[in-house]
């Protein structure tokens, strides 16, 4: 074997190594590492993300998700008009003028959904929805391929249920008795029963 070919056949063996190496996705937290904060993301996020913190060097890695851990009242109304209190705000307005998303994994003004008054409530769920304009959204979860419903009786509530996941299949046992209103239901949202359990 000459030079050219023991090359040759390190490449090959190089690259299928890589191709079968699964590849963190690399998230931006733009907030200050802490282990509380970083354990509450990868709740979120699963253990295949690499995560990396404001101010962090990136030792290369481009971020591919940038994640706002918690939103507050006033946070949200300054970043709504455009403004930026705090070195995290200006890096989220940087971005959102870029044209880069970010996504928030909680709202402070959610957790007085029960309390607040109606209007105060209404303004910020207003701030939400320009600051989703700007491309600062909710955290989205993501979606299960399938939800498996192990009982023999499928009824529209357990499909409606399985849509709330975003799931696109509903597998359930081969012997199942589907109701027509469970039928009817997973048309209605675009839901498929597969019969495979």
């Amino acid at each position: 074997m000459d030079v050219n070919e023991l090359a040759a056949a390190i490449a090959r063996q190089v690259l299928q190594q890589l191709r079968e190496t699964p590849r963190k996705t690399c998230v931006m937290v733009l907030e200050q590492r802490d282990a509380h904060l970083a354990e509450m993301v990868r709740g979120y996020l699963g253990e295949d993300a690499d995560l990396l913190f404001c101010g962090e060097d990136t030792a290369g890695r481009t971020p591919s998700r940038y994640i706002l851990p918690y939103v507050t009242c006033t946070e949200m109304a300054d970043l709504a008009a455009g403004r930026a209190q705090t070195p995290v705000q200006q890096e989220v307005l940087r971005l959102l003028l870029s044209g880069v998303p970010v996504e928030a994994l909680e709202f402070e003004y959610k957790t007085y959904a029960e309390t607040a008054p109606g209007p105060l409530f209404s303004l910020y769920q207003a701030y939400e929805k320009t600051l989703a304009s700007y491309g600062l959204r909710p955290f989205a979860h993501k979606a299960p391929d399938a939800v498996r419903h192990w009982q023999n009786l499928v009824t529209a509530p357990v499909v409606e249920q399985a849509a709330q996941t975003g799931a696109a299949c509903l597998c359930v046992r081969r012997d199942a008795v589907i109701t027509p209103l469970a039928a009817e239901a997973a048309k209605n949202l675009n839901i498929s029963i597969h019969r495979q359990l």
